[in-house]
């Protein structure tokens, strides 16, 4: 007999089952005890089968070893399992594009026998390998902000709940801000800039998911990241300064770098410069950003207007530090030796000018979308790292962290070679974001991030 129960509570008990002689009983359900988020359905399949009353025990012992098994279940542990006299069957499905598998885990009973009998749970679950806002937008919720009276705003995590308030605000005026945003993005975001001046400010991945404790993240063979992002701000502006300044998304050495770590204010965009504790953000590291301020000058790149930006269009590039006397010069175009910034003339440095009676390219209060990788491998002894970029991507698996992608060009891309000693250093990375804010303000979102390590 065949019977589809639909969906199941969490909490429900289902209406047992006594076999005849020799049936085999498969069950397709999810959590009838109290397994959070385990959606489920019921179905009973044997020529013999009948409901009643009161389950088997072969049965209830099966149910348990079943769910035992989602419980066992790591990411990649697949197989069959003796234990308590039974056995548990684990597969896996192959992750779609947000991560997701689904995981089966058969309970068996007096296996090879007329009474065996069989109960299989299955069950969704984010495989470890993925980081997401979804999951783990808790574990982004210890920004660090500048030393400006005005910064507490700089950036802000807005999770689900709004018990679990922003460490810089008094609860009240969390709560009332969080309010005003909860229904913007269902899975979380993370707020940049926040209308203040003078910001520095950066959001770092905290969390043990994946290849990561407390933040420290194994980077092995490289990652790819997927978020989309919004500046609030509409800027029409010819020259492109009534609005400021962009943002970095930055994977950065964990051995020099703590969580506590953000560069300066205004063109260094949080990446570059002494920063909070006047260290700024050590080497080795690499970075995407999005600039939208120009700063043409080449200069003193302590002095103000000195990044070397090609015109005064937004662009993206990438970047990763200068030269080792000073940290001022991180996120100058064409700044350092091995590895050298890419010049505003190179494959790692794209813009776009705005149209003639429009906003200019990304403030244009429109959803775009940024998608980064990072390759990795041992050459000679040194590190290569290739790192690529995409703004709005459109083809097939482009939010898809699991598989490189490979359905349309880069907008940027930077190959570079480092030396064993900084490629040593960034075994273990701690990836986020930096913003700032100079004279002029900004407020981004950034939302449905997802990141998987390269295996």
């Amino acid at each position: 007999m065949d019977c589809d129960g639909g969906s199941v509570p969490n909490a429900e008990t289902i209406n047992p089952v006594v076999f005849q002689s020799g049936s085999t009983l498969l069950f397709t359900l999810g959590a009838l005890v109290i397994l959070s988020g385990l959606a489920a359905g019921l179905v009973l399949s044997s020529p013999h089968a009948v409901i009643s009353t009161l389950a088997g025990a072969n049965e209830m012992r099966a149910y348990y070893l079943a769910l035992s098994g989602l419980n066992l279940w790591a990411d990649g542990r697949t197989g069959t399992f003796a234990i308590g006299g039974g056995t548990i069957t684990l597969s896996q499905s192959a992750q779609d594009a947000g991560g997701s598998v689904t995981i089966t885990s058969i309970g068996t009973v007096g296996s090879g026998s007329t009474q065996e009998t069989n109960v299989r749970v299955t069950a969704r679950r984010q495989t470890a390998a993925t980081i997401t806002f979804a999951n783990d937008i808790d574990a982004f919720k210890a920004p660090i902000l500048g030393a400006a009276t005005n910064v507490a705003d700089a950036i802000l995590v807005f999770g689900t709940d709004a018990s679990k308030a922003s460490n810089s605000l008094t609860y009240a005026d969390w709560v009332s801000l969080w309010a005003q945003y909860a229904s913007r993005y269902a899975d979380g975001w993370v707020r940049l800039g926040g209308e203040t001046h003078d910001s520095n400010a950066a959001a770092w991945y905290n969390g043990n998911k994946a290849s990561c404790d407390a933040g420290k993240c194994a980077l092995g063979n490289g990652l790819r990241a997927y978020f989309g992002f919004i500046f609030d701000d509409y800027d029409n502006s010819r020259d492109s300064k009534d609005k400021g300044d962009g943002f970095i998304f930055a994977v950065v050495t964990a051995e020099n770098d703590p969580a506590t770590a953000a560069g300066g204010m205004g063109e260094y965009l949080g990446y570059a410069g002494p920063g909070i504790s006047g260290q700024g953000i050590k080497a080795p590291k690499i970075a995407v950003e999005v600039d939208t301020y120009p700063n043409r000058g080449g200069g003193n790149p302590a002095s103000s207007n000195s990044r070397r930006d090609k015109s005064n269009a937004n662009h993206v590039a990438v970047v990763y530090w200068g030269a080792d006397e000073t940290n001022a010069d991180d996120n100058v175009h064409g700044a350092g030796a091995a590895p050298q910034n890419p010049a505003n003339t190179s494959l790692g440095y794209r813009e776009r000018a705005a149209p003639g009676d429009g906003a200019n390219w990304l403030e244009d209060g429109e959803e775009h979308a940024m998608r980064v990788e990072i390759h990795r491998e041992l050459q000679g002894g040194e590190g290569i790292y290739t790192v690529l970029a995409w703004v709005d991507p459109t083809g097939a698996g482009s939010d898809d962290v699991t598989a490189d992608y490979t359905a349309e060009s880069p907008l940027v891309s930077s190959a570079v070679r480092l030396d064993a000693a900084d490629h040593a250093r960034l075994d273990a990375v701690r990836f986020g974001w930096t913003e700032s804010t100079g004279a002029e303000t900004q407020t981004v979102a950034i939302h449905d991030f997802a990141l998987a390590f390269r295996h």
